[in-house]
């Protein structure tokens, strides 16, 4: 089933409000006419009975009074207080009598005028009392007033018709002029979808309306968000081949060796070197492990990954510290707390917090502790982990939250270059921040930053 177009939509929504504007007015000029013939018949009618009433009764004309409308066929009549209708001699067509006209000539009620068909003909008849003890009726066809009513009725209807059809086309018309921008946007969209260029932005013409602009504003950003998010896949994607080519390029030759040697009885290995084999390559697939386990992390969309809670920032910071002891016991944390409710995704925080502990267990002197504290700060909830380590240079405070960046230092030691990159991608998706500074004395301080809940 083919959906309906906005254009169809618009068109039809505007020619049906003209259509009701132009009908209702229409039908407001035919009631007003009609009750303007009407109220001249009426007064017609009033005049002439008052013209009767001073000098004759109806019943003894011979003829039709001279002061009546020649061009008016008139009936007249008379009515008895006891239902008793007359009429002139002249004229061959009694006025019906009802209820309401005995009851005009008893005196019981005021002059009366209503529709009435003699004859298959329609008339507006007056009833009044006479003063005689009867009523006098006058009765004036209504044969032309209906005519003009039709005719005029019928010229509404054909200018209504053209006026709708013209509105109509008048209404396409601007509603096509009108969707011309969505049209472009809508084009914009599809060579994206063909072609996958998302560098292509939708076109604004300096005097484009408010609205167009802002939709191929909004599709502009979106297409700039997607091509960002593109390019950042693609630079993970590139880094990690990268980075996991060196431990699998070194696992295979470990796993070579011993299959040679396997392959081989006369060059079977030593059982040390053996051994020592073995522990390496259980090395190699524990950093490989770790380092597919933080590509992963960092590839997730950090605003789906699970549902925001209110949270005691302290409790989380405990909740890491106790892993961190679990993993290096030869470090020493010393945490320093106060309660900060903040709202936010509790494992993603932990994995932050933890990987800040990991960093700084790995360069702190075995001999110092690492210093941990929670506290307010301005409306913000801060985490910082300070140690006695050497100190990150400088030139990379910055450089080490990038992906896979890593000091020359930091090269030798066993990491994957992402843990940093995590701290900062949970920090910005709760609202906040992360950054590294030259601890006083020595060492280093790192902090995550994001505001109360």
């Amino acid at each position: 089933m083919r959906r309906p177009t906005l254009r169809g939509r618009l068109t039809v929504v505007t020619a049906t409000a003209v259509a009701i504007a132009v009908i209702g007015v229409s039908i407001a000029a035919w009631l007003l006419l009609r009750d303007q013939l009407r109220a001249q018949v009426k007064d017609d009618l009033y005049q002439q009975a008052g013209t009767f009433l001073k000098r004759t009764d109806p019943t003894k004309l011979q003829s039709p009074p001279v002061w009546v409308k020649p061009d008016v066929s008139t009936l007249f009549g008379v009515v008895e207080p006891n239902g008793t209708r007359k009429r002139p001699e002249f004229q061959s067509l009694s006025l019906p009598v009802s209820a309401a006209d005995v009851a005009v000539a008893v005196g019981d009620s005021g002059p009366v005028v209503r529709d009435v068909s003699v004859d298959r003909v329609h008339y507006l008849m007056l009833t009044i009392h006479s003063g005689r003890g009867d009523a006098v009726q006058l009765a004036n066809d209504m044969t032309d007033v209906d005519t003009t009513m039709t005719d005029f009725g019928i010229l509404l209807g054909v200018a209504d018709a053209i006026g709708i059809v013209i509105a109509a086309a008048l209404g396409y018309g601007l509603t096509v002029a009108g969707l011309r921008p969505v049209y472009r946007v809508a084009a914009a969209a599809a060579h994206v979808a063909q072609t996958q260029d998302l560098a292509t932005a939708v076109p604004v013409a300096p005097r484009e309306i408010a609205e167009a602009a802002s939709v191929a504003g909004s599709v502009n950003q979106m297409l700039t968000a997607l091509g960002l998010a593109r390019d950042a896949q693609k630079q993970l994607v590139e880094d990690a081949n990268h980075e996991l080519a060196t431990p699998l390029t070194s696992l295979r030759t470990n796993v070579e060796m011993l299959l040679r040697a396997e392959r081989n009885p006369d060059r079977r290995l030593e059982p040390e070197d053996r051994r020592r084999l073995l522990t390496d390559i259980d090395a190699q697939m524990r950093e490989l492990d770790h380092l597919i386990e933080e590509i992963v992390e960092l590839a997730k969309d950090p605003s789906s990954a699970e549902e925001p809670l209110e949270l005691d920032l302290a409790e989380v910071t405990r909740a890491a510290v106790v892993r961190a002891r679990a993993r290096t016991p030869e470090t020493t944390f010393e945490l320093h707390e106060e309660t900060v409710g903040v709202t936010g995704q509790r494992l993603a925080l932990e994995r932050a917090v933890l990987n800040l502990l990991d960093n700084a267990a790995k360069w702190s002197p075995r001999d110092q502790p690492v210093l941990v504290e929670v506290r307010r700060w301005h409306g913000l909830a801060e985490v910082a982990v300070s140690d006695r380590g050497p100190g990150v240079p400088v030139g990379d405070l910055e450089r080490v939250f990038e992906r896979f960046h890593r000091t020359a230092e930091a090269r030798s030691m066993p990491g994957s270059g992402l843990g940093l990159a995590i701290v900062r991608q949970v920090a910005l998706a709760h609202g906040g921040r992360a950054w590294l500074a030259l601890r006083p004395g020595g060492g280093t301080e790192a902090h995550i930053e994001i505001p109360q809940g």
